[in-house]
């Protein structure tokens, strides 16, 4: 017997502008995991009108092996996404991935969107955690964030091996980088162009995905990171100041009044407010591993730290009570009082910090009885 073939699976990525970011967001799809299946890239540019910006994407296309497209003019992001999903409708593709542009994939990523989708075969749709996709997004100081491949790889590692395949039923999938099985669309349809230049067309596909009886996942091992309106603000569909229009949720509310409902039963679970906070810890405890941490007393100057660093921080020497700081993900740590040092030890698997500015004991007792930091 021969072989079962590979899965297909399209990722389509639409721009609009975006020279700042798009060498990054071509890199980092080019990196992808596809081992077990076969992963084509399809750039659609949406009619782009910023001067040479088309033919720097072009060549960017070239360079990763991807296709590139053009339109001839403008259609909006729901159509421009419908070019996507119907070519991985018309070619036979298995699964397709609608990405949007100012990304970074991790590494393993799409990866595990596809293996959730294969063992939930009645899903519509796979999302995977991010920055900047309410109500998607870890929390993160995102001003913090460092913006770069090694960062985005680290985080997905982390999240792999605290939650594997683990899922989250959702009421919604978000475009941003959400995988779609092909074999769902004669039923659910494509985005529906009645949303104009953009927002709310996920939220009234995944309503009718729902409606259909399919369901929607977050995978809680993926993660794809998002700076967030790279191609709406460059298109005028919202300000500096505001983070969505609106409006077209009304058209949502109109079609699929449940749908409010069914997101406002969701968020007030509380799934989401355990979950981010284990997904938090691991990946400081990843980066603690991989890059090392620091110890440091906020009442005692200390020295320049490299932001790769994990940072451990003091709060109250009264209580002893620590945060630990990297790249804009923020924990605690629960410690003894008098046994601080020993503690943040522990919850780091036993690894000494890189550095301190907290000096040594000389109580002869330390060993024993511990070594209150503000002592």
């Amino acid at each position: 017997m021969s072989p079962a073939p590979e899965p297909r699976v399209l990722l389509a990525v639409t721009f609009y502008n975006g020279r700042e970011f798009a060498r990054r967001t071509m890199e980092s799809i080019s990196r992808l995991d596809h081992e077990g299946f076969v992963l084509d890239v399809l750039v659609l540019d949406d009619a782009s009108p910023e001067p040479g910006f088309s033919e720097h994407l072009a060549e960017l296309a070239r360079e990763v092996g991807a296709i590139y497209y053009r339109s001839p003019r403008n259609l909006g992001i729901p159509r421009n996404v419908n070019l996507g999903l119907a070519t991985a409708q018309s070619l036979g593709y298995d699964y397709v991935v609608i990405s949007n542009s100012d990304v970074i994939y991790s590494e393993n990523s799409v990866r595990l969107l596809l293996d959730a989708l294969r063992s939930y075969p009645q899903a519509a749709s796979a999302t995977a955690w991010s920055t900047n996709v309410e109500p998607y997004s870890l929390p993160c100081g995102a001003e913090l964030y460092l913006e770069t491949q090694p960062v985005a790889d680290l985080i997905g590692a982390a999240l792999e091996q605290r939650f594997g395949p683990e899922i989250i039923d959702i009421p919604a999938g978000i475009s941003f980088a959400m995988m779609v099985p092909v074999a769902v669309l004669p039923a659910v349809g494509l985005m529906d162009p009645v949303f104009g230049r953009g927002y709310g067309e996920e939220s009234d596909w995944s309503a009718r995905a729902s409606n259909a009886g399919f369901r929607h996942l977050l995978v809680k091992g993926s993660y794809v990171f998002h700076a967030g309106r790279g191609s709406t603000l460059a298109a005028g569909l919202v300000s500096r100041t505001d983070i969505a229009d609106w409006t077209n949720q009304h058209i949502v509310e109109h079609r699929s009044p449940m749908f409010r409902w069914d997101v406002d039963g969701f968020l007030r679970s509380g799934v989401l407010d355990d979950v981010k906070p284990e997904a938090v810890s691991a990946i400081i405890r990843r980066a603690a591993a991989h890059n090392g941490y620091v110890l440091l007393d906020g009442s005692r100057d200390w020295e320049d730290i490299d932001p790769s660093l994990v940072q451990v921080v003091i709060r109250s020497q009264t209580d002893e009570m620590c945060t630990a700081h990297w790249s804009g993900f923020t924990t605690e740590i629960d410690t003894d009082t008098g046994r601080t040092v020993a503690a943040v030890s522990a919850y780091f698997a036993g690894e000494a910090p890189v550095y301190t500015n907290i000096p040594a004991a000389t109580w002869e007792g330390a060993a024993q009885f511990g070594y209150p930091a503000g002592l």
